[in-house]
């Protein structure tokens, strides 16, 4: 059963950019994929990038000609063509992450490099807290507000699943302060990041709910420095695989060490 409505998604991104969209989280995360890539001492000429956002990932990445592919369960990849794949921030939104990511280990070359950028289970902890508190009080119960997200382990496994060789899974927290709670909705809006999930509730949210789940964020996440401030955690997870060759880097049988671990460390509890 899907979880989340990928045409949604493309609808919500639509009214972000007719909206005015706001891009610092992107920003921010097509920073840290510079910077992994920066490390890298080689050259990728056939690039992929894939999301809603590719167009404002290839430009800010400074990378021409890239091949944009649109945020589809089944993508719009050729098998062994590409260098390299960024998956642009939007992994969290789909059904199958798994199959995303084998479709990415397809489309590379041998020791093609794939990074992907998506939301951790951290991202929006405070107003998952606030709307749940709001909602048990008013509503009789809760309803998915914010979508269900992946912890890091899971995402680690998932490059193994998908046969990456050389795999990393990192988390970056980042925490942003607003003036009101609003105006952290308001933003989610303009990112097109609001709520894709199949189960959401349908009906429009009501009054007296909104008004005590922005007075709890108020109350209880506020930033230590500026009371009148409140805060939201987004957590970045960056996923790094390479597709398998046989010059990559491997490691020894277990028994061919050629010294103990105990010598190394001076120590005979080994």
């Amino acid at each position: 059963m899907n979880i989340f409505n990928l045409e949604l998604l493309k609808a919500r991104q639509d009214r972000a950019k007719a909206l005015g969209p706001s891009t610092y989280l992107d920003k921010f995360v097509v920073d840290q994929a510079h910077a992994r890539l920066s490390e890298i001492n080689r050259k990728f000429n056939d690039v992929a990038i894939v999301g809603g956002k590719a167009g404002f990932w290839a430009k800010h990445l400074g990378i021409n000609n890239a091949h944009l592919v649109a945020d589809e369960e089944k993508l719009n990849l050729k098998c062994g063509a590409y260098e390299l794949i960024i998956h642009a921030l939007s992994l969290h939104w789909y059904n199958d992450p798994v199959g995303q990511l084998i479709q990415l280990r397809n489309a590379l070359t041998t020791d093609g490099l794939m990074l992907a950028f998506l939301f951790g289970g951290n991202t929006l902890c405070e107003l998952r807290a606030a709307f749940q508190r709001s909602e048990i009080r008013n509503d009789n119960g809760m309803s998915p507000r914010v979508a269900p997200m992946a912890e890091l382990r899971d995402v680690g496994d998932l490059l193994v699943r998908a046969g990456f060789a050389l795999s990393v899974a990192d988390s970056i927290d980042l925490v942003v302060s607003y003036s009101t709670p609003l105006a952290l909705l308001y933003d989610l809006r303009r990112m097109g990041e609001t709520n894709i999930m199949v189960g959401r509730r349908k009906n429009f949210l009501k009054r007296n709910t909104l008004k005590e789940c922005m007075e709890i964020y108020s109350r209880d996440f506020y930033e230590k420095d500026d009371q009148e401030r409140i805060k939201a955690t987004f957590q970045i997870f960056c996923l790094t695989g390479w597709a398998p060759s046989e010059n990559q880097q491997k490691p020894l049988k277990p028994g061919t060490a050629k010294k103990k671990l105990s010598d190394a460390l001076n120590s005979n509890k080994f």
